[in-house]
């Protein structure tokens, strides 16, 4: 049996960001609608208790496709050994012969997938006249998201934030050369918050570092980066103050500290989660009812966005 192994060359090679786009558009609303199943994933810890071994099964029956996202999850891998945080494979299989299909590297396709469903919602759920973008990070997220949002938004000028000066200087530096685009480092959180139409929560903080009484009316939030009940990106105050989206909220309901924090201490409820996104992207919900509403995306992924990319990729990658 000849499985192709499909490496991160080829997987920035096919998937581009608007092709992905409207991918996580489509499996959003199937997800939604009740035809896309994604059960709960598991992370394990290894003997270095910072490190996870990740499991995600899930299936796309219109795809005629299922499988599993395998990967390791070594937070501190950047820093100290210059690798990946998220490394691993996307296992696709047939689901008509049950064989499988493709092993299909998982750090750049959840690069990729991750800022694409960041984008969706912004399309969605951001002003149509928002320009300034805030980036809370500099990683690999950082990147990807800058070159989602130029997909969505005519964006003009950005703001970059991260723990360390001299990266956020580093990454402004290289990326507003690659976009064309003015990028400022700056070295408080507060400064770019005050001054974004649209905001990407990206870093590895484990407490707030958006405080909602920095935000400007009509502001968009995509919250990316914490995936664990006991970490947040977002204060309580944003969390109260913004029209509230999830993936999927079951999940959402599980896994995020953003919003599993702010409801076990009372202050916002089960009900200031408007919607599911696929709901809005398939036109049921309304996104944002004025000019002057705050939004907000938390972002966990899910396998079946992985799926639906790696079956993208599966298929042209036979093709060529």
């Amino acid at each position: 049996m000849n499985v192709p192994i499909i490496d991160q060359g080829a997987v920035n090679r096919i998937l581009n960001m608007r092709v992905c786009i409207d991918l996580i558009k489509q499996v959003q609303i199937g997800i939604s609608e009740g035809a896309i199943k994604n059960p709960l994933r598991s992370f394990n810890a290894l003997s270095q208790k910072q490190n996870l071994f990740g499991v995600m099964p899930g299936e796309l029956p219109k795809q005629s496709v299922f499988g599993a996202k395998l990967i390791s999850v070594y937070p501190e891998n950047p820093k100290i050994n210059k690798q990946p945080a998220i490394q691993g494979f996307v296992l696709l299989f047939d689901s008509d012969t049950g064989a499988p299909l493709a092993f299909v590297d998982a750090a750049s396709l959840t690069a990729i997938r991750t800022a694409a469903a960041s984008a969706a919602a912004t399309h969605a759920l951001a002003r149509d006249n928002a320009k300034v973008l805030a980036l809370l990070g500099y990683g690999v997220q950082a990147a990807s998201h800058l070159q989602a949002m130029l997909e969505v938004r005519e964006i003009d000028k950005v703001y970059v934030w991260g723990p360390t000066l001299a990266n956020a200087l580093a990454f402004a530096e290289k990326y507003s050369r690659l976009f064309e685009i003015e990028i400022q480092a700056v070295d408080q959180a507060e400064y770019a918050v005050r001054h974004a139409d649209i905001l990407c929560a990206v870093s590895n903080a484990s407490q707030a570092i958006i405080k909602g009484n920095w935000l400007q009316k009509g502001a968009h939030i995509n919250l990316v980066g914490a995936h664990t009940p006991d970490t947040r990106e977002a204060d309580t105050l944003t969390m109260s103050r913004s029209r509230i989206f999830t993936e999927i909220s079951e999940i959402a309901l599980k896994e995020s500290g953003d919003l599993i924090l702010p409801l076990a201490s009372g202050d916002i409820s089960i009900s200031d989660i408007v919607s599911e996104i696929g709901l809005v992207y398939k036109g049921v919900i309304k996104g944002r009812l004025n000019s002057t509403d705050i939004t907000l995306y938390k972002s966990l992924g899910n396998t079946a966005q992985d799926l639906i990319c790696a079956d993208y990729v599966f298929r042209n990658y036979k093709a060529a």
